[in-house]
């Protein structure tokens, strides 16, 4: 649901990109507009053709990543991947191709091929765009260090994420990956003060009845 809203949020400010820079150029060559009504056709028509083609391409990119996600999600992984990589190959620099890198992280994930993933995620937090994406990839890739057993990495890149984005909705679960790295670590203070801060920080929530649990136990 994040990620969904993440590329509506994204489309509308690409359509709104598009728009500034008509306006932009039209401002800039202000007195070449005004020669006349037919020159402003001319630019409105290049206006719109450019507009259109644009969307056209965008709509094609995310048309490939929801056939994708369709393959992965009827347990298809490496149609999934295939359209993934082709999405990305003809769209290189779209949002879209962003999603589709993100997507193919959880793709890997799903079928434990941690490195793969990671290799996937970290390409977002390199990049870093799209932004909306950043993140959710540096969530993912600290959830995948801790599942490939990298303690030590996942709780750095745990932290990272908490120093960035403290209020991001991902943020309590990343709190979690956090506490539970650091004690697999061996940090043991360093995790009770974790399971503390959540109790906390995310009072009357799920996160703080499971942090409290872990105090209790440890």
């Amino acid at each position: 649901m994040g990620k969904q809203w993440v590329r509506q949020q994204i489309r509308h400010d690409e359509m709104h990109d598009v728009v500034d820079k008509g306006l932009l150029w039209i401002e800039k060559n202000r007195q070449t507009a005004a020669m006349g009504a037919g020159a402003i056709v001319v630019v409105a028509i290049i206006l719109v053709a450019t507009f259109s083609h644009a969307r056209n391409a965008r709509a094609q990119a995310w048309d490939r990543l929801s056939l994708a996600q369709s393959y992965a999600y009827s347990g298809v992984p490496q149609a999934a991947l295939a359209q993934l990589d082709q999405l990305r190959r003809d769209h290189p620099n779209s949002d879209a191709a962003g999603f589709a890198t993100v997507f193919a992280g959880d793709v890997h994930f799903q079928r434990a091929e941690y490195k793969e993933a990671a290799d996937e995620y970290s390409k977002i937090i390199e990049r870093g765009l799209p932004k909306g994406l950043q993140p959710v990839a540096l969530a993912d890739l600290a959830i995948t260090q801790e599942s490939a057993g990298q303690a030590q990495q996942a709780a750095q890149t745990a932290q990272r994420f908490l120093d960035a984005f403290p209020d991001h909705y991902l943020a309590p679960q990343v709190h979690a990956c956090l506490a539970r790295s650091l004690l697999a670590a061996g940090q043991k203070d360093q995790a009770k003060a974790a399971f503390q801060k959540i109790s906390l920080q995310y009072p009357d929530t799920s996160w703080a009845a499971w942090a409290q649990s872990q105090l209790k136990s440890s």
